[in-house]
């Protein structure tokens, strides 16, 4: 491959490494061209960033085809329909971690599993879904990549044989953050965030029913990054239910560009300062809630729920009975149970707490309140502040 990547070696790579060519709903392919032309234009890798992201790219592709074929070859379990499904969202470091670890502890609640979205083919089984080999794979390598960047471990511990974040089916249709979180590809970030999203959230769904056709349950699903695909949401699970969570954004901004600092972005670049990922974290953060604002103000048929990052933290088995009735559930003992053993087990800053100010990243508290200033009084945050 020459100094300049192409999208199509890419996809020839990916269809003679799985044997297959139907890479399923449209959408995809401008996607992949956009953030290919912004790496090659904005990004300046260097060798291990370019190995990092040729990986990153395969990977996607490879198991987009997998998934394809497999809903192909199995057509009925694999358009079941998705029923009354909870996408979490809000701002990066606002909760979304915890409250979907939370909801996981529910047995009723399917969750989309890290060790499942990386290997997702052949579809877990609802009789080994705790024993599955891929777990124990996933666990390692969770744990030597936190070896490799401790930093990491105390910013955002997500392990291996836990939940995870639907940025990477999204990924699988490239219009995703996933990429804009670790490259530095601001021409890519704003297309995809003015970009349709209902190609991307077809193939999450059609992902979700191949992974739920042979271990079913209530899909709970999280992702910041919803909190721009409300409309294709809304489309596509029409009976989806929403959770919104929310913190004082002086504090959860610069709390956004720290993981892309401790995630190595800085050592896969030729030249990167961390004021990049301050501004980048401020501009898409402040989108993200102007368009969950907006949208929520045109569709009032939406289900959502606040959840205060405060309230959380100082009462979470408190909140999770609140949102279960909001929805019109039933918290049972023994769910309830379960979460009091996961608060225990997994207390806050258990591997550390990781000291920082927004003059680490480039900003200062005025200027971040006065981004966020509609959003702020909306929500009464910051008030202490």
């Amino acid at each position: 491959m020459s100094d300049r990547f192409r999208a199509q070696d890419f996809v020839e790579q990916a269809c003679r490494q799985t044997g297959l060519d139907d890479f399923g709903c449209e959408g995809w392919r401008e996607g992949l061209e956009r953030l290919v032309d912004s790496i090659n234009g904005e990004a300046r890798l260097n060798r291990d960033g370019r190995q990092i992201f040729s990986l990153q790219v395969g990977a996607r592709l490879a198991d987009r085809l997998r998934i394809v074929d497999w809903a192909k070859a199995h057509p009925e379990p694999c358009s079941r329909p998705i029923e009354r499904p909870l996408f979490v969202t809000g701002m990066l470091r606002t909760g979304t971690t915890f409250v979907s670890a939370l909801l996981h502890c529910d047995p009723r609640n399917r969750s989309l599993m890290k060790w499942e979205v990386h290997d997702p083919i052949p579809p877990p089984e609802r009789e080994s879904f705790t024993s599955d080999p891929r777990i124990a794979k996933a666990v390692a390598q969770a744990e030597w990549r936190y070896d490799q960047l401790p930093l990491m471990r105390a910013v955002h511990y997500e392990p291996g044989d836990g939940p995870t974040e639907c940025v990477f089916l999204l990924g699988q249709s490239f219009r995703s953050q996933e990429f804009s979180g670790l490259y530095k590809v601001p021409s890519y970030s704003r297309w995809h965030h003015s970009a349709d999203l209902r190609p991307a959230y077809r193939h999450h769904r059609q992902a979700l029913q191949v992974l739920q056709s042979r271990a079913p349950g209530r899909w709970c699903l999280k992702a910041p990054g919803h909190c721009f695909g409300l409309g294709a949401i809304l489309e596509l699970y029409p009976d989806a239910r929403v959770l919104v969570t929310h913190r004082d954004p002086v504090e959860s901004v610069p709390s956004a560009a720290l993981p892309s600092v401790a995630g190595r972005s800085l050592e896969i670049h030729e030249d990167l300062d961390p004021r990049y990922w301050g501004e980048e974290w401020l501009r898409v953060l402040g989108e993200s809630v102007e368009r969950m604002m907006e949208f929520r103000d045109a569709h009032p048929e939406l289900r959502v729920c606040d959840l205060f990052f405060e309230d959380l933290n100082r009462d979470p088995i408190g909140e999770m009975r609140r949102i279960y009735a909001f929805f019109g559930d039933a918290l049972e003992p023994a769910a309830e149970a379960a979460m009091r053993r996961h608060v225990e087990r997994r207390p806050r800053h258990q591997y550390g707490k990781v000291a920082y100010t927004p003059e680490d990243f480039g900003l200062d508290a005025g200027r971040i309140r006065e981004r966020f200033a509609r959003y702020t009084r909306r929500f009464e945050l910051g008030r202490s502040a």
